[in-house]
């Protein structure tokens, strides 16, 4: 990690403004149901990311345009796209897509990418200097080193994600849910050794075999004594 989390946090408040600029007609009020929905879920998950004291913005985007999607910009910037709600259902699905973008904000993912690029194009040209032939080597790097890295990174935000929705007393078990319902939408997903991101099934799979470690992390957080004490109040629906 060569890159500061100063530095992070100013290039993410730059992309902020600009994801301002470009949304800013589409942006729903913070008193619509929809955005007062997904504050109510990330406000439990940003007590329990480490991270309470950034300057947190949550907005929702209302654009048919855009695919499904979410993201957490470096200092606490939160973007969703209302296309995304429907396949979450539910609190614990929207969970499990705020836990897992949150998480990449807790493991200085985006730290990690800026560092790694330079080695990147240093490789593609290094191997090009070597070589001299004409195939496009930064292809090479990307599939051999690039992609298997952000792979990596999206599998440990899905591992720290389901452990931060469990300790926010968050159903982990829809995780499972949630991504079954996304492998239905993204039927035409890449190879995965071609893509940024694991496929779906093995997603399903690794969080299924985690499955355990997040019961056992929602259970220490006290959430079944909770649920029934709220239940004896009847304060749950």
């Amino acid at each position: 990690m060569v890159v500061s989390e100063n530095l992070e946090r100013r290039l993410g408040d730059y992309q902020y403004q600009q994801l301002l600029r470009q949304y800013r007609h589409t942006i729903l009020p913070a008193h619509h149901p929809a955005a007062v929905r997904v504050q109510n879920v990330m406000k439990r998950l940003i007590q329990v990311s480490g991270l309470p004291d950034l300057q947190w913005e949550i907005h929702v985007v209302n654009d048919p345009h855009e695919s499904p999607n979410a993201f957490v910009l470096p200092g606490g910037k939160v973007f969703v796209f209302s296309s995304i709600l429907p396949i979450c259902q539910d609190d614990d699905g929207l969970a499990t897509v705020l836990s897992h973008e949150t998480a990449h904000q807790v493991a200085r993912h985006s730290g990690e990418k800026m560092s790694q690029t330079p080695f990147y194009l240093f490789g593609s040209l290094l191997l090009q200097l070597l070589l001299g032939s004409s195939i496009d080597f930064s292809s090479v790097v990307a599939v051999l080193l690039e992609m298997p890295a952000s792979r990596q990174m999206e599998s440990e935000a899905d591992y720290i994600g389901l452990l931060m929705m469990s300790k926010a007393c968050f159903d982990p078990r829809k995780a499972v849910d949630f991504w079954g319902r996304m492998q239905k939408v993204e039927r035409m997903q890449p190879m995965e050794f071609l893509s940024t991101h694991p496929s779906n099934t093995t997603r399903i799979q690794r969080i299924s075999d985690w499955m355990p470690k997040a019961i056992e992390t929602r259970e220490m957080s006290d959430c079944y004594g909770a649920t029934n004490f709220m239940n004896a109040l009847g304060l749950m629906r």
